[in-house]
């Protein structure tokens, strides 16, 4: 499925350039390429209404429902044409918006990375290289840029569509959920991110001095679920905010409007795994890193997102005659203390726009979640289940726009609070987790609206993404109490054109090649294990025959594994019998020993890596082949369902799954990480069929059926808010999440929440009306009722001294009691157990050592 679409013959392209230059009267060529896109869509659906006249009666209803879509994504479209010749601001926003896409384009795909280095002229350590500036690449106009700053039609239509919602609190777009899908790779990211960088541009240039609250708070929330994702759509998200930073400071000088407020800034939010909480964490990670005790970068970024030099620790020998201790400060170049302020990031090129002395210019990147609380970022990244956190840590509300004023106790709104928020990957937002993320979302959307004038409550703009998705209109029904889905792009009358994704076809109308999938089941063998040693060494020998510039899509070997146990016993392969089995087909081969392949390099990527370790992993992976120095790419890597998202590196294209998943759409996502540059090196999937497993060989006997209509056998997603157990399990972390952003009084004065916890349950309770269906909603409302009226009567009748403390204290008395610590009696009779991550759904039991079982020969 490629998004490279044609109209009347003609491969359309739109260029960011262009599109930065809008002019206020509607003339040039980026008008003139904007009105061309949309006319073409226009026409499109022309013909599909003729052709709809001549399909059987019984396909009549859907084709209507299906174009009559396609006419609302058109209308949008030309809304958002007309708002930006008639509204200077949005204009405005929508020109930067394509500079600073371009910037981001140019540093990520233009630049290279500058790896740290021993400097013997310059005595000390630095990057390699010269440095080069993205803007000044960007304002040579050069043919090297002319490769980038191509907008895909998809993309740019979908910024149009999301103008007049982002643009426009009281529009009627801004309650209708937006789902981009589209297949893995189609560029769903770059979609989502201009949507980000118009909004954050927007609420600058709407600014005024009547404003009652600031604009330069958290603009956007980003959504995600797996760490692995959140990792690598950070380092994307940064290039993107530099650029727009950049932007800021130098906005004058460069000829385009000046843009007030405080600096564009990212903040990550994810769990202590990932990132340091505290400032204090931060700085015990950092000696640890000097010291070479911790193997990744405990501040998370790798290189500086604007000019990419690499941030970290130099791997040189230390110089002769060095001391250890002060070869282990020099080494690490990037991050530097600042009094009060803990570890801070910046560039290790002094050159750098990022890297300057004073610390007030450097990266806008905050990983540790104090500081993030302290100053609020612009654009926050976060995984879904960390939302929990803001019942234990009220701080969080700061992400909101709320702030307590110093010394009185009393939370105010003093910023405007995130106006969109981004959910990518939805359909992993199901199950448990999607429980539990849907029953807190009523709280979490209430905190991100504002009354309007007329008194009616502005809510934040949701954007979704997936590629694999069933039953989107339940789900988001579930998950954000929202009757309106737009899915984008909104199918045709045939699978295989949408116009803005057509199925790729070469010069004669042959269906070009995209993904291989070969199934593999071996009976004979009698184990997967033999099957894996015979299928990898091949797999790892073939490369070498091939020419040394065709090596590197198919020299790294990714293999998938459905549990970490199955991937452990595989690992033990690649030391002895995958080796050993190498060896012998280049001896039956008659290789001279000099001419063989070794395996240098294999390594996991698995939930057993540390956040920092899976960043330099991903790194390492994106290495590419080299005849000459090949001492650091990959051989093989063996991972687990960690890579079912998030996984982008384009020169993959070799994968290996063993067993079948245990859901299609695990099997689309994680063969989807391979071949993703189909059009220069396509995708090899090796599918191995464990003969023991009935699964396993009831997918072998319909594997070309299966794989014939993939998409069609993707599982309906599911969430269930409301349900009983849902309610136990979570409804009291959520009235507690909503009070504490009220007050900082003590627990024991229960008069100061009284009033915000009745709002609260009020505000549950309705959502749960519209939520639920008719037969349910009785049971739901019991449930609610039981649990509000227990978590009321245990804060107003015990009155409890504090809100927490981790772990419990035998004699404290609390509300609130972390979930998995010991907890006496009367603690559990007087508080209530609330969740710090909503993956913790499970209940859980105590272990105990006892002498109770003692043989009778012991006693």
């Amino acid at each position: 499925m490629t998004p490279d679409i044609e109209l009347n013959g003609v491969p359309i392209e739109l260029s960011m350039r262009n599109l930065s230059e809008l002019s206020a009267d509607g003339t040039g060529t980026g008008w003139k390429t904007l009105n061309s896109l949309v006319l073409g869509y226009e026409k499109w659906i022309e013909e599909l209404e003729k052709e709809s006249t001549t399909l059987p009666s019984h396909f009549a209803t859907i084709s209507v429902s299906h174009i009559l879509k396609c006419k609302s994504c058109l209308i949008r479209m030309r809304q958002g044409i007309e708002l930006l010749k008639n509204n200077s601001d949005a204009r405005d926003a929508f020109r930067l918006t394509n500079i600073s896409m371009l910037l981001q384009q140019i540093t990520t795909k233009q630049l290279i990375r500058r790896q740290l280095h021993w400097s013997a002229a310059k005595d000390q350590v630095v990057p390699n290289g010269e440095h080069r500036s993205p803007w000044q690449i960007f304002n040579s106009n050069t043919e090297e840029t002319s490769r980038l700053g191509n907008w895909r039609a998809f993309q740019i239509a979908f910024l149009l569509m999301s103008l007049q919602g982002i643009t426009n609190p009281k529009h009627a777009d801004r309650e209708i959920v937006d789902l981009i899908w589209f297949p893995t790779g189609g560029g769903k990211t770059e979609a989502y991110l201009a949507v980000i960088a118009y909004c954050m541009f927007f609420q600058r240039f709407s600014a005024n001095e009547d404003d009652l609250l600031q604009r330069d708070g958290t603009n956007v929330l980003m959504r995600y679920t797996l760490r692995m994702l959140t990792t690598q759509q950070f380092q994307r998200a940064a290039s993107l905010i530099c650029c727009m930073e950049y932007i800021r400071r130098n906005a004058s000088s460069h000829g385009l409007r000046g843009i007030s407020g405080q600096r564009f800034s990212l903040g990550l939010w994810v769990g202590g795994d990932g990132s340091p909480n505290k400032i204090k964490d931060a700085r015990s990670a950092l000696a640890a890193f000097k010291r070479g005790d911790e193997k990744g970068n405990p501040l998370i970024l790798t290189e500086c997102p604007w000019c990419r030099a690499e941030i970290g620790r130099c791997e040189d020998s230390a110089p002769i005659k060095m001391d250890a201790k002060i070869w282990s400060k020099l080494r690490v170049k990037g991050i530097t203390e600042s009094g009060t302020e803990g570890p801070l990031l910046h560039c290790p090129d002094t050159a750098c726009e990022f890297g300057k002395a004073n610390y007030q210019s450097w990266l806008p990147v905050e990983v540790i979640d104090e500081r993030i609380y302290e100053s609020p970022p612009s654009l926050v990244i976060a995984t879904a289940d960390k939302f929990a956190m803001a019942t234990y840590r009220p701080k969080a509300g700061a992400l909101f726009g709320r702030r307590e004023l110093r010394g009185t106790g009393t939370v105010e709104q003093v910023s405007y609070p995130p106006s969109l928020i981004v959910q990518d990957e939805l359909h992993l937002i199901s199950g448990p987790l999607g429980t539990m993320y849907a029953l807190y979302e009523g709280i979490f959307e209430r905190l991100c609206s504002v009354p309007s004038d007329g008194g009616t409550l502005i809510v934040p703009k949701i954007i979704s993404s997936t590629a694999t998705i069933r039953g989107a209109a339940d789900q988001i029904n579930s998950l954000y109490a929202r009757s309106q889905l737009q899915l984008f792009p909104s199918p045709g009358l045939t699978m295989g054109d949408s116009f803005f994704g057509k199925y790729a076809k070469d010069q004669n109308g042959h269906l070009k090649s995209g993904r291989l999938y070969l199934g593999i089941h071996a009976p004979d063998y009698g184990s997967i294990l033999t099957t894996q040693v015979r299928t990898f060494s091949s797999c790892l020998f073939r490369p070498w025959e091939f020419q040394p510039n065709d090596r590197d899509p198919w020299w790294t070997l990714l293999a998938f594994y459905n549990s970490i146990r199955e991937l452990g016993g595989a690992r033990t392969l690649f030391d002895s019998d995958i080796r050993s089995r190498l060896k012998f087909i280049f001896n039956r081969e008659a290789f001279a020993h000099q001419d063989r392949r070794n395996l240098r390099i294999v390594e996991e990527l698995t939930s057993r890596l540390s956040q920092a370790e899976i960043v330099g992993m991903m790194d390492q992976l994106g290495l590419p082949y080299d005849a000459q120095n090949n001492k650091s790419t990959v051989d093989a890597c063996l991972a687990s369902n960690i890579i079912e998202v998030g996984v982008d590196i384009d020169r993959l294209s070799l994968m290996a799954v063993v067993g079948q998943p245990k859901t299609t759409a695990t099997y689309i996502q994680v063969t989807g990480r391979v071949g993703r540059r189909w059009w220069e090196r396509p995708g090899l999937i090796l599918t191995l069929y464990n003969p023991s497993k009935s699964r396993d060989r009831s997918h072998y006997e319909q594997f070309q059926s299966y794989h014939l209509r993939l998409y069609e056998r993707v599982e309906p997603t599911t969430a269930t808010p409301f349900a009983t157990s849902a309610i136990l399990r979570g409804l009291a972390g959520a009235l507690s999440c909503w009070t504490r952003q009220f007050s900082r009084a003590p627990v024991s004065n229960y008069s100061e929440f009284e009033l915000e916890l009745e709002f609260a349950y009020d505000l549950l309770r309705k959502r749960c009306e519209k939520v639920q269906s008719i037969a349910d909603q009785a049971r739901s409302l019991d449930a609610l009722e039981r649990v509000f009226k227990d978590l009321k009567k245990k804060w107003s009748s015990f009155n409890p001294q504090e809100w927490e403390h981790f772990p419990q204290q035998i004699s404290g008395e609390y509300l609130m009691l972390w979930p998995g610590q010991f907890a006496t009696g009367i603690q559990k009779k007087r508080g209530c157990v609330i969740p710090s991550s909503m993956r913790q759904v499970d209940r859980s039991a105590e272990l105990e050592i006892t002498q109770g079982y003692a043989s009778e020969e012991s006693a």
